[in-house]
């Protein structure tokens, strides 16, 4: 019997996958003490934990929970655990990979470090899962002697979204990215461009004009690429503007203004504590990763 650990804002994706499937959840205490460290407790170990397969999904978006989710997997993998997967849905600092000056922090790799640090559980590595991550190569930021990493993409989620439409890439990156999984679509790839002082979006390839598209990107943070490119795609004359990313961000509910801008905006649950945020959007929709989370527990 497969056992899941799961983040509080992850609760309601344990309620799907426990409809379909026979699964067990250990009961998690993640409290804190006076000081603001956590005490964490877990219950009913050697029935939930030892000698069991573990999942533990998380919600990783925020840097202050880095520790107390390293302290609670390694403690998992300390109670003989057979095996431990990891379901990090958004790799939260993908953007910082490589540096853009010489005294600037590559994040990306230290973050990377710390993950690697889990030991072997029973019978097999410490396997971590992520979706969409920015760059493809961070993954061998990893340290493959201690843990297995693999990449995953949401982009499955949107076969039924995509028929009869051309796919957008806002940039050269994302194009390199993804377009191995549209390369039976029709695609219209973007550039930005510098203007002086000003940042541009130029049309580098094929026509928009009359035709259903949809923009691809990994992930959208405040939404300026992508609205800018929806306005130069409706100034050459597309039909209709709908835009998707696997990870959203949003400062300053940025997500309201984007939305205004397109006939559709579509996201994920990647990173749960949004998805309130997107209920306030009438034309914004988010796609749930439940059962890609499945594939992996189930075919791994």
């Amino acid at each position: 019997m497969k056992t899941v650990i799961t983040h509080p804002n992850f609760d309601y994706l344990w309620d799907k996958i426990a409809l379909d499937n026979k699964i067990n959840r250990a009961n998690v205490s993640f409290e804190k003490f006076e000081d603001g460290w956590p005490n964490i407790f877990i219950n009913w170990v050697k029935e939930l934990v030892e000698h069991k397969e573990i999942t533990y999904i998380w919600d990783f978006s925020k840097s202050e929970d880095l520790f107390l989710n390293f302290a609670a997997i390694r403690w998992i993998l300390d109670y003989y655990a057979n095996k431990v997967r990891v379901i990090l849905p958004y790799f939260p600092v993908g953007t910082m990979e490589r540096i853009d000056t010489k005294w600037q922090v590559a994040t990306a790799r230290y973050y990377a470090d710390i993950m690697s640090q889990f030991p072997f559980a029973r019978e097999t590595k410490t396997s971590i899962h992520i979706f969409d991550i920015h760059a493809l190569v961070e993954r061998f930021l990893f340290d493959s002697h201690s843990v297995n990493v693999e990449i995953h993409t949401a982009m499955s989620l949107l076969r039924d979204e995509i028929k009869w439409k051309s796919i957008v890439f806002p940039d050269e990156w994302a194009l390199k990215r993804f377009w191995k999984d549209f390369k039976d679509q029709d695609i219209i790839v973007c550039s930005k461009v510098r203007n002086w002082n000003k940042r541009e979006i130029t049309i580098k390839e094929w026509d928009p004009k009359w035709k259903d598209v949809i923009i691809i990107d990994d992930l959208i943070q405040t939404g300026w690429t992508i609205k800018k490119t929806a306005e130069k795609l409706r100034e050459l004359g597309a039909k209709s503007v709908s835009s998707y990313a696997t990870h959203w961000v949003f400062p300053n509910n940025s997500h309201i203004d984007l939305a205004k801008s397109l006939d559709k905006l579509i996201v994920t649950d990647t990173i749960p504590a949004n998805i309130k945020r997107a209920e306030e959007v009438i034309n914004m929709e988010v796609f749930s990763i439940k059962w890609l989370v499945e594939k992996i527990m189930f075919h791994d």
